[in-house]
């Protein structure tokens, strides 16, 4: 996963996806929010060995975006895994996560961290 990160996903994933998580007063599909949950696990960022107890004691940084700039990569994967599973069974999760701001935050995060490592 992380030489995916390494060779650029990130950048990637922020250039296919940031006009359509950013906030803004416009609706995105649930089917693009499924295709970026796609692109998201078909790279690897979604944990395999997913935790409920880590997800919980992080949860806190779906209150509060801002603090998403300094998550790691973990949190990060957890953050997106923990979404993607929950909208499987209450969809309009991942929608509500994109209307808040939580989204897009994750994807810069993850676009700093790819940054940060190439310099």
């Amino acid at each position: 996963m992380n030489k995916l990160i390494a060779n650029g996903y990130s950048s990637q994933l922020y250039a296919n996806y940031a006009a359509d998580l950013k906030l803004a007063n416009h609706q995105v599909s649930d089917l693009r929010l499924q295709e970026f949950v796609v692109d998201i696990e078909q790279c690897g960022l979604m944990l395999t060995q997913f935790n409920w107890d880590d997800w919980y004691q992080n949860s806190h940084l779906i209150e509060r975006p801002e603090y998403i700039a300094d998550a790691s990569l973990y949190e990060c994967r957890l953050l997106l895994t923990a979404m993607a599973r929950i909208d499987r069974f209450s969809p309009g999760i991942l929608s509500n996560m994109r209307r808040k701001g939580v989204l897009i935050a994750i994807v810069e995060r993850l676009q700093a961290l790819h940054y940060r490592k190439a310099s």
